[in-house]
Parts: C-alpha cells; structure tokens; sequence
C-alpha cells in the first residue's frame, strides 16, 4: 500500500526545528532505508534555499505531487518530504509548488517565484543518490547575473559523490556551479544551475564526465526548474 511518511517526519523533524520565528532549521541526517515501504520504492529528499550551503535553509509547506496518482503533500520546516511510491517505473516525477508566503529564513524575506519538477531516477535513489532540490527567492533572482526567461527552462542537477562536469545537449545561458558553500560560474560542483534552457521537444540529455548514475534524458518545462539527483560514479 502506498503511504505518506510527511506526518512521521514532520514530528521527528521539528525536534531540531524553528518554527514561525524565523529560526534556523537543521539539516537531517540522510536515511535511505527502503524497508518502510515494503515492495514500493521510498521517495525520500530534500527542497531547500538557494543559499543554504552559507546556513541552512528549509522551504517549508510547499507542495510536493507525485505524478499519475500518486502522494502528495507539504514539506516539512526543514524542506523535507518523504513518500512511498510505485517501483514499477524507472523514474519517478513529481511537481513542486511553493507556498505563496516569504520565506521564513532568507534575507531579505522573499517568496519563491518558480515552480519546479522532481526527477527522481529509480536507479540512483537505490545506490544511495540523495535527492536535493533549490528554489531561489524573488530577491535572490536578481542577483543571479542572469534574467530569467519564462518562456524556456531551468535546471538544476544535484552531484552526490565526487564532483564533475555535468552538461546538457540543449542550448542554455552560461553554467552557474556551487562546489563549496557560494556560487560562481562554471560547471563543476555539488550543485549545477543551467539558466534559459532550449524547449526544443520538451527534453534534453544530461552527462556527467566520467560517469554517473541518474544521467540521460530528462523533461523540460517552460517557467519551471527541472531537479535531478545524480550519483557520480
């Protein structure tokens, strides 16, 4: 039976938690154990600021949909959610939709203009790749050194394991790469950001040098950031 987890963690989650006072919430410690979900696959990560290498930051009560029917719910104040979802297929998607509020832990407070979409590729989440997803603010995306273009797409890979070079075959304003804790351009680093990406079919094909699992074609969305997970071999 599928199930949602969100109520668990949100409990176990707020034990290290701030509320509504504008408090840092720590991050959780990462926990891929497959049991809870019997013969589904658990649906487990992350969606947090842009930022929040600098201190963390969780986006809290956004909404998190899994596709063709699946579970949906809030995310935790630390940006957590947590599902049990179908194993029959190779990748999961699920739609995101922040809360139409500020957010409760940026300077200044901002709310999060883009929606995004999951890509959680079975295979990857299996070998331990942890799914992270970032959302930057109204505020934060003008100081990005980019305009935006809602018309096209944006993507934001996640590297777990050793960092590479991510790339994507579909045109895109210049990389922008987090290897440490702040941004600069680039291509390299636990978090890759490609601004305007080229609709063209509505996917593009996503590499890493040297090899990584969760790699392939992955969908693009006009006026939304596509989050893929990958786990560098």
């Amino acid at each position: 039976m599928r199930i949602s987890l969100l109520c668990l963690l949100a409990c176990a989650a707020c034990n290290g938690c701030g509320g509504n006072d504008g408090a840092v919430d720590a991050p959780v410690a990462i926990d891929i154990d497959n049991g809870v979900c019997g013969a589904d696959l658990r649906f487990t990560g992350e969606i947090i600021d842009w930022d929040a290498d600098a201190g963390f930051c969780g986006i809290f009560d956004a909404h998190v949909a899994v596709r063709d029917g699946g579970p949906a719910g809030n995310t935790a104040p630390n940006g957590r959610y947590d599902f049990c979802v179908s194993s029959d297929q190779a990748v999961t998607l699920a739609d995101i939709t922040p809360a139409a509020v500020d957010s409760e832990c940026t300077t200044p407070p901002s709310t999060y203009p883009l929606p995004a979409l999951i890509v959680g590729n079975h295979a990857a989440i299996l070998a331990g790749s942890f799914n992270s997803a970032r959302l930057f603010t109204t505020a934060r995306e003008a100081t990005l050194g980019v305009t935006i273009d809602r018309a096209k797409a944006q993507v934001l890979v996640h590297v777990n394991g050793t960092q590479r070079a991510v790339s994507l075959t579909a045109s895109h304003d210049a990389a922008q790469a987090n290897a440490a804790t702040t941004w600069a351009a680039g291509d390299t680093g636990h978090d890759v950001f490609f601004p305007n990406v080229e609709l063209g079919g509505g996917s593009t094909r996503l590499t890493v040098d040297g090899g990584a699992i969760g790699i392939g074609d992955i969908p693009l969305v006009a006026g939304t950031i596509t989050e893929v997970s990958v786990l560098a071999n």
